[in-house]
This record gives structure tokens, sequence and C-alpha cells, in this order.
């Protein structure tokens, strides 16, 4: 699939269809433990575009993880450009599931600082429908023919 920046007779060499995005994730390189903000510009099932603020990772191997839904990423380092780098996926895990030793420490990190929904905050969100009453079980004043 070209895209509409792409030159004329630009052919799309991706195994996965890309997706652009404006998702906050966070890059977890394998030799350090601090994680660095990033955005995730684009995103396929094998891998995806990261922007960061400064310094890219140095490391070639890291975890990348969608910070609001808890998706870890294996990933692998495939080019970097200025302030971008692109990594292909070798391995996924949920983070609200058991994670193996080498993920829980990122694990723990994202359950204390994952963005959470109150149920007050949802309730009082006027975008929520409020339950409106259901029909009666049984109509007041009316017959019902069931001979029909």
């Amino acid at each position: 699939m070209a895209h509409a920046y792409a030159p004329l007779g630009f052919r799309e060499r991706r195994a996965a269809e890309r997706v652009p995005t404006t998702l906050r994730g966070k890059a977890f390189p394998t030799a350090s433990p601090g994680g660095r903000d990033c955005q995730i510009i684009d995103f396929s099932k094998r891998g995806a575009r990261l922007r960061f603020e400064g310094d890219l990772p140095a490391d070639d191997r890291m975890v990348v993880v969608v910070w609001s839904s808890g998706l870890a990423f294996q990933a692998q380092l495939r080019w970097r450009r200025a302030d971008e780098m692109g990594v292909q996926f070798t391995g996924s895990r949920d983070l609200r599931r058991p994670a193996p030793p080498e993920l829980e420490a990122i694990r723990a990190l994202w359950l204390r600082r994952r963005p959470r929904l109150r149920r007050q905050a949802i309730i009082a969100n006027p975008m929520i429908l409020r339950q409106t009453k259901r029909w009666p079980r049984r109509l007041i004043g009316a017959q019902t023919d069931r001979s029909l």
C-alpha cells in the first residue's frame, strides 16, 4: 500500500500493514534498568516506529511497552535516524498476566503507574449513557391477546 508522502513508483516492502498511531510507550533497553518514554508513530503486528525526546537508546535489543494496554514486545533494532528508530518484534507478553522473571520489574512498574479509571469517574462521565428504565414485565392496564 503506497502512502501519500511516498515517491511515485514507491512499492511497499513490508509484510504487514502499518497503522499510524500516537500511542504512548516506554522502551526498556536490556542493559539498563530504567525505561525511556517514547511515542509509537506507527505500528504493525511485526514491528513499530518509535520517536524519542533526546538521545536514542544505545542497545539493539529492548522491551517496548504500549503503556495504555500493558502489551510488552521484545524488540530488535532495525534502523535509527535522528530522533526515531524502527524495531522488529521478536515476542510479546500481556503485562496484566504473570510475567517471566526478566519482565517482572517492568510489570511491577507498569502496575504501579498504569492508567486507571475509577468506577466513580466512569459513572460521572457525561459521555456514559445513563441507565434507563426497562420495559415493564407486565403492561399495566393493557390486556395482551395470546390467542392470536
